[in-house]
């Protein structure tokens, strides 16, 4: 069972701050480790993301380390590392780096002006100011009608429905969280605590739900 959940109290949440201005859980730096569940195959790897929000900027790097396996044998493997910096709320720069078994896909995007630009093998792509990646850090990353794909750099344009409280069971522990779900291209959902901390999020590839799960409360970085 993670070791955030088994710390957790079942808690009454009470969101008082807009989404707007609710990433308070997010100031300073931290590190929000995630397992990566897969309905058949059960653990198959991590996705970590590393924040530093000084003042108005935000730096997130995000490292993906995924390996399907049957009967011991490695049948698909992912890894990527991605950066996001942000002024003031927008998303300035974006850059990442994805093996998917084997394959290698680059993106970079960049604010330019009123738009936002995005070079990726699937070809450019120029995207409103608004526009999210599609990595929940926290909860103002759901405040918009446009994401990218942190994986491919496609531009979607995306419904966010906030469905209020509800009890959901990670491991086996049951907590009430304020859910949210994101239709674009494809259904995922958002799972927050009180705090506005994303305790879990869920997206789907090629028909399965994938969990990505919190382990442990967020880990202060070292000032240097």
């Amino acid at each position: 069972m993670p070791r955030y959940l088994r710390r957790s109290a079942v808690p009454v949440l009470a969101l008082a701050a807009s989404l707007g201005c609710a990433g308070v859980a997010h100031a300073g730096s931290a590190i929000y480790q995630y397992e990566v569940e897969h309905p058949t195959y059960g653990n198959i790897g991590t996705y970590t993301n590393t924040i530093d929000q000084r003042g108005d900027t935000v730096d997130v790097e995000t490292q993906l380390h995924v390996t399907v396996r049957m009967l011991g044998i490695a049948m698909f493997r992912q890894d990527a590392t991605r950066q996001e910096h942000w002024e003031k709320g927008r998303l300035v720069s974006y850059q990442s780096d994805t093996d998917d078994n084997g394959k290698k896909i680059d993106v970079t995007g960049k604010a330019q002006g009123d738009a936002f630009v995005v070079l990726s093998p699937l070809g450019t792509f120029t995207a409103p100011p608004q526009v999210h990646p599609s990595n929940p850090w926290a909860p103002q990353l759901l405040d918009t009608d446009t994401m990218m794909s942190t994986k491919t750099g496609k531009v979607t344009k995306v419904a966010v429905t906030d469905t209020g409280e509800t009890n959901v069971t990670f491991d086996g522990q049951t907590m009430r969280l304020r859910q949210f779900f994101v239709d674009g291209d494809k259904h995922q959902v958002v799972w927050l605590d009180r705090n506005g901390v994303v305790v879990a999020f869920q997206t789907q590839e090629q028909g399965s739900p994938i969990n990505f799960v919190l382990q442990r409360q967020p880990e202060p970085l070292a000032k240097n």
